[in-house]
């Protein structure tokens, strides 16, 4: 199937229509830039290589959710991942791929892309650029008559927006797909010939309270996109570039999907190479540090992340994966024992990091469903045994 699919891509039968289908998505997630405009997220110079400490974990076996015993290479195949790394105290210890000739792409991140946005957005508030106790029309007056009036760039960033917009992944006629054919991700089927911006501002408005409940909703995330451009002056780009980027050493540039107006899809549209998430998440992981270098200050990225789960689900409403944990600025916190956090996208996308045995593990996938409740029980039940047995 890898051999036919990288032909029907090169006869051009991947399309806007089909791209994040089975089959055609187990190529078409490596290949975004010859489906969609992007801009490039450039690496810059200085590269910097993973030290390795290789060992064969391949046969590692964990319990899944229906207590049978499975190995990580029958994880990896039952659940089209594509590619897979894990690292401790910052040397790569395993690395698993698919399709070795889509090693060096860049593989679309889907909403981890929110994760690393809300990165920028911690630069911007330690440089006192952006209040997040403000309100969010102090920044962007344009969404004055939509969901987003009267809430806060906390309100943001933790998804406590009131709205009526509901995420909806496999909707065909509603708001959901609207908002996908404004961002470019989905071909123009609807009688509305908007992008992002103007799709913004039409966010329906809720009864309820900004701040009362936790609801996820993805143009939360859009919506910091264009503040960062608003309050830098540049393109996201080319501000994730030269601010966080360039100063973990990437080995490749990484893009981010665009709008037909060039509005940023930062909720879900970054791509990038695995190598490279990595360094991303072991910045975190080392509290906004990298190779000895402090990208972002330490009592910034505290006050950003939850890593000690001081920060509980704002309502009864808690995530039914992890409801002792969290959600905070745009990171998930287990609230288990280690306090691991993590990033999650569809299909099959996931940073998770155990601080307390300092390993990293990230995963990209071309899962046949965007949601799986069972696929991520088991996801975090590999990653706990991992960390246990590392």
């Amino acid at each position: 199937m890898t051999k036919k699919l990288n032909k029907n891509a090169q006869n051009n039968e991947i399309s806007l229509e089909n791209w994040r289908t089975h089959p055609y998505n187990r190529i078409a997630f490596s290949k975004v830039d010859k489906i969609l405009p992007y801009e490039v997220i450039n690496k810059g110079t200085k590269k910097i290589n993973f030290h390795s400490k290789i060992q064969d974990i391949s046969s590692l076996e964990f319990s899944n959710k229906y207590n049978e015993k499975q190995t990580l290479i029958n994880f990896f195949e039952k659940n089209l991942t594509d590619s897979f790394q894990l690292f401790k105290k910052g040397n790569k210890i395993f690395e698993w791929f698919d399709n070795y000739n889509l090693r060096y792409n860049r593989h679309i991140l889907f909403s981890v892309s929110k994760s690393l946005t809300s990165l920028a957005i911690g630069l911007l508030v330690e440089n006192k650029l952006i209040d997040t106790n403000q309100k969010i029309t102090f920044y962007v007056p344009e969404v004055k008559d939509s969901a987003f009036d009267n809430a806060t760039i906390r309100n943001l960033m933790d998804m406590t927006i009131a709205t009526d917009f509901k995420e909806e992944y496999l909707d065909k006629t509603g708001i959901f797909n609207l908002y996908r054919e404004a961002t470019g991700f989905n071909p123009k089927t609807s009688n509305y010939n908007i992008g992002l911006k103007d799709f913004l501002k039409i966010m329906p408005k809720s009864k309820e309270t900004h701040g009362s409940r936790y609801h996820y909703c993805s143009p939360n995330t859009d919506l910091l996109g264009w503040i960062i451009e608003k309050v830098t002056g540049t393109s996201f780009g080319n501000y994730f570039s030269k601010e966080i980027f360039q100063k973990c050493g990437p080995q490749y540039d990484a893009f981010i999907t665009l709008d037909h107006e060039k509005s940023p899809r930062t909720a879900g549209g970054i791509c990038m190479v695995i190598d490279d998430l990595a360094k991303l998440a072991e910045m975190v992981r080392c509290k906004g540090s990298f190779e000895n270098k402090q990208i972002i200050k330490e009592r910034t990225i505290l006050e950003l992340i939850d890593y000690n789960n001081d920060y509980n689900w704002p309502s009864i409403e808690k995530g039914n994966l992890f409801p002792n944990g969290s959600y905070r600025s745009k990171w998930y916190q287990t609230g288990l024992e280690n306090k691991e956090i993590y990033a999650s996208g569809i299909h099959g996308q996931k940073i998770w990091i155990d601080p307390l045995n300092e390993i990293s593990i990230i995963m990209f996938s071309s899962r046949k469903q965007p949601l799986s409740p069972s696929f991520e029980q088991n996801f975090s039940l590999m990653c706990l045994e991992i960390c246990k047995i590392l």
